[in-house]
């Protein structure tokens, strides 16, 4: 437990993820806010050349720009909101309260998404003509530094550092995959030129859509669930894992115009997998400061 490990240490784990609540509420909301912006401008320039073409897929661009232009801010105002949340649990994580390190885990786990999700609209529009360091990767590592730092400064053997590191990988990269081809196979759902008919192939994702984002909340949740010790959060993983891996699997099985899908449907597979390994299912839900 956190109260075991040296309070030096206590103190310098403290002062990353003060550091991090502040930038993510002075920081994060503009960076993303002024991502929107030069996206868009590309993206609307896309969409023209599509349409000067001849190229029947501009609808799905179409969508693609309302849907950067809300997700956006939504990830920006929320990660706003986690950091506002983190200074009144400092003293909490401090202390080593089991239900503060759950809740810590959780609200760095939003810019960790948030910031996944950015950094491929950016890049497929902004960094292939211009190029730089996407804003995004700094949103994502906001979240990332504090939330293994509150894993790993847990006084605990290095099985448990491993078990823990694996596990709340595995949770935090499929939440964020599955929002990311959630909101993916919903743009191709929704901005398809043929609906409101369904187009061949293109029913199944509603099942990316709809299955993937609950993937993505069953998993975020088992991260809070999993940080204060709980069996029910074993048992969010392993749901959250199989419903992954289904719509995962089912989606790029009838599309084949990405690997995305299978990527996602592996990743809740492994979530499942690490679940009911003896050693990891027994780390996850004990206590252990030896």
């Amino acid at each position: 437990m956190l109260t075991q490990t040296p309070r030096n240490t206590r103190l310098a784990a403290i002062v990353i993820l003060v550091i991090a609540a502040i930038l993510m509420v002075v920081y994060v909301p503009f960076a993303s806010f002024s991502m929107v912006n030069p996206i868009l401008e590309l993206q609307l320039e896309r969409i023209e050349q599509f349409k000067a073409s001849g190229d029947p897929s501009w609808p799905l661009l179409t969508l693609t720009t309302w849907l950067v232009s809300f997700f956006y801010p939504f990830w920006g105002t929320l990660t706003l909101c986690a950091g506002l949340a983190v200074f009144f649990i400092v003293k909490p994580l401090y202390d080593g309260e089991d239900w503060a390190r759950g809740l810590g885990l959780l609200l760095f786990s939003i810019p960790s998404v948030g910031g996944a999700y950015m950094i491929v609209p950016w890049m497929n529009f902004v960094g292939t003509k211009y190029g730089g360091f996407p804003p995004a990767v700094a949103i994502m590592m906001l979240g990332l530094i504090p939330f293994f730092a509150i894993l790993l400064l847990d006084k605990g053997d290095m099985k448990q550092k491993i078990v823990d590191f694996l596990s709340f990988m595995a949770l935090g990269v499929a939440a964020s995959y599955s929002f990311s081809n959630g909101h993916a196979a919903f743009r191709v759902l929704y901005g398809h030129p043929k609906r409101p008919m369904f187009a061949e192939g293109v029913a199944i994702t509603f099942i990316g859509f709809v299955g993937l984002w609950v993937g993505w909340w069953l998993l975020s949740a088992a991260i809070y669930k999993l940080g204060v010790r709980k069996e029910s959060g074993w048992y969010l993983m392993v749901i959250g894992g199989v419903i992954t891996a289904v719509a995962g699997f089912a989606t790029g099985y009838v599309r084949h115009t990405t690997v995305d899908y299978w990527l996602n449907g592996i990743l809740g597979l492994i979530c499942v997998v690490l679940a009911f390994i003896p050693l990891f299912k027994e780390r996850l839900l004990t206590k252990y400061s030896g």
